[in-house]
């Protein structure tokens, strides 16, 4: 009952995700997502204990297939669900399992995936994915622009309830943490509350990457 779109920026390694649904508070299940390690979204009928499963096999050099692959082989609710998985090198792995609600599917880029189900159509995915592609600038204005053409064509077709936009930069640090758990019409909400406070995260991002840094050597 989402859809969502994870990706690694190729110029500074982040992570991040976007993410809206007709079920409240979807921020608190997915994404899972570690700086310099990679990003797992699962979805469907949602099980939060993969993100940390799959996050330690990443931590320990797996890669974003053999993660998936262990995974599913050790998930018996597998074909309800649907498990995206970035890892540090920026490769992707998807799995949509078959007992999804139609309309479901996923696409794979370079460097990032989008994925869906219960969908107003096909056409969520691909508006998507030209948006992402074709938007300029940093990551999380890329995953947002996704997400808001995601929304316009319809998205997720039961209605509406939450949504997500997170980039994570450095362990344990989100850059952007901007969740909206219950709202009328929630990517429209997300936006409003990113637009007001994009200046402060991009005017003082390398001031904050440095104290940051600086306190993490320090202890």
């Amino acid at each position: 009952m989402t859809y969502s779109i994870i990706a690694r920026c190729p110029n500074t390694g982040n992570f991040g995700a976007a993410i809206a649904s007709y079920f409240p508070a979807v921020g608190a299940h997915s994404p899972a997502i570690q700086a310099n390690v990679g990003i797992i979204a699962t979805q469907g009928w949602v099980n939060p204990s993969l993100g940390i499963k799959g996050m330690r096999h990443l931590r320990e050099g797996q890669t974003a297939n053999e993660t998936l692959n262990t995974l599913l082989h050790g998930d018996a609710g597998r074909e309800l669900r649907q498990l995206a998985i970035l890892d540090r090198f920026g490769n992707s792995a998807v799995y949509t399992g078959i007992e999804n609600d139609e309309v479901k599917g996923h696409i794979i880029g370079k460097q990032y995936a989008i994925l869906g189900n219960l969908l107003e159509s096909r056409e969520v995915l691909e508006g998507m994915e030209h948006a992402f592609e074709s938007t300029a600038g940093r990551l999380e204005e890329k995953l947002l622009a996704a997400l808001l053409e995601g929304d316009r064509l319809g998205g997720d077709r039961r209605g509406k309830q939450s949504a997500i936009l997170k980039v994570e930069a450095i362990e344990g640090y989100p850059y952007v943490d901007f969740r909206v758990d219950d709202a009328e019409e929630p990517v429209l909400e997300l936006e409003k509350i990113y637009r007001k406070n994009k200046h402060v995260l991009i005017d003082r991002y390398d001031e904050w990457i440095e104290t940051i840094e600086a306190g993490i050597r320090l202890t």
